[in-house]
């Protein structure tokens, strides 16, 4: 198959998916236009969380089963509907709903679009460029999020509604990206009783068959459910040092443009370093980057929150690609999945809790009740992940 053609899609697929023009002011807009709390807005990302925790698996089940690039039309589509829906709600329920059809979206993406970067390789032979191809799609995401967070706040000073609007446009011009690409021969399989049942062995397999997979999903669990409530802190902390809110899309922007360019290279700095090394760097560079942010609550602090999204950018490129190297090919993006699933569940209780320090005490104790549970419950995964594979390898002997 024409590998060129593929990965092009794909690229433009990545770009138009993350040209998010309504992140960089969602906070803004769901105070200003639906009259919403900070912690009511993290209580409909819990929602939104629990949508995907609900279709994570079953979308990479039918990734799996069915098709890639199908799998992710459907999730154009419920996305799509998600932004229209939102630019009409006005009230908490109306918003939870318009975000529970973004998290189908989210859920039908998640695992399949990187799954297909790796099975179009694999059809050549070229799976060792993924890590490449895989930070640069991922970095393409990002310094299209940046883009938009410029745009988006520019257009909300015009008009709240414009940057939903455009959403709803790039959204549209991804689905026809996702039905122009072409499906790469791999191997398809069948649930062996049910769909469920199958679902349920592919995910104990993840977890609990293969001690690498296991270990490297659960400790990246932690570290990417932390690193991705960081961003959320990004908008209420510049208004905590008083940034005003016309500059707040330039320096997000800053923040994805950072994230992607590690993306962009992470491949060149990992060759060297084991699975456990690279993850326990990328975890005490959070810890210290976010106390430093606590320690010194001024304005140029706001740096130190925003390299926070160069461990997303760096990290998860290089946590898929060793995930594919031990994952059974037919069960890939239900395997990746399974990471993207357990994110979901473990965001929902983090963002609660985030949600009631920031309402009731002030960001800083967020931002230190997220060090905290970063710091500690990456020990413990560490640790575990250390004491599990070692005991594998004696048993192995």
């Amino acid at each position: 198959m024409n590998i060129k053609h593929n990965i092009r899609l794909i690229y433009i697929y990545a770009f138009m998916v993350h040209t998010l023009f309504m992140l960089p002011i969602i906070v803004l807009y769901f105070k200003d236009y639906i009259g919403l709390t900070f912690q009511q807005f993290l209580i409909g990302e819990a929602v939104f969380a629990a949508v995907i925790i609900a279709m994570e698996v079953p979308s990479g089940w039918m990734s799996d089963v069915w098709s890639r690039k199908h799998t992710l039309a459907i999730g154009c589509f419920f996305a799509g509907l998600g932004y229209a829906c939102l630019l009409f709600a006005r009230n908490f329920e109306q918003a939870i709903l318009s975000q529970a059809f973004i998290g189908i979206g989210v859920a039908f993406n998640s695992g399949t679009v990187t799954t297909l970067i790796y099975d179009t390789l694999a059809t050549n032979n070229k799976t060792h460029l993924y890590q490449k191809l895989e930070g640069k799609r991922h970095a393409i995401g990002l310094y299209a999020v940046a883009l938009a967070s410029v745009l988006g706040g520019i257009l909300y000073q015009i008009d709240g509604r414009l940057p939903l609007i455009i959403d709803v446009i790039t959204i549209f011009i991804a689905m026809i990206c996702a039905l122009l690409m072409t499906e790469p021969e791999r191997v398809k399989r069948k649930a062996e009783k049910s769909p469920i049942h199958d679902m349920i062995v592919t995910v104990k397999y993840a977890l609990h068959g293969h001690k690498e997979i296991a270990a490297i999903i659960l400790v990246s669990t932690v570290l990417f459910c932390s690193t991705k409530m960081f961003m959320w802190t990004q908008q209420p902390y510049m208004q905590y040092v008083g940034i005003p809110e016309e500059y707040f899309g330039y320096i997000i922007a800053c923040g994805f443009l950072f994230s992607g360019f590690m993306g962009h290279v992470s491949h060149r700095f990992t060759k060297k370093f084991s699975n456990r090394q690279v993850i326990t760097f990328l975890a005490l560079a959070g810890v210290i980057l976010s106390a430093t942010a606590i320690v010194f609550p001024i304005a140029p602090s706001i740096i130190f929150i925003l390299a926070i999204a160069g461990i997303w950018g760096f990290g998860f490129p290089f946590v898929q690609n060793a995930i594919n190297k031990h994952a059974d090919p037919a069960r890939r993006a239900t395997i990746l999945s399974t990471l993207g699933l357990l994110i979901s569940v473990a965001f929902i209780p983090a963002s609660i809790i985030l949600g009631w320090f920031s309402e009731n005490y002030s960001i800083l104790w967020g931002l230190g009740y997220l060090a905290v549970q970063l710091l500690f419950i990456s020990i413990i995964g560490l640790w575990w992940w250390k004491k599990s594979v070692n005991r594998s390898l004696n048993t192995a002997k």
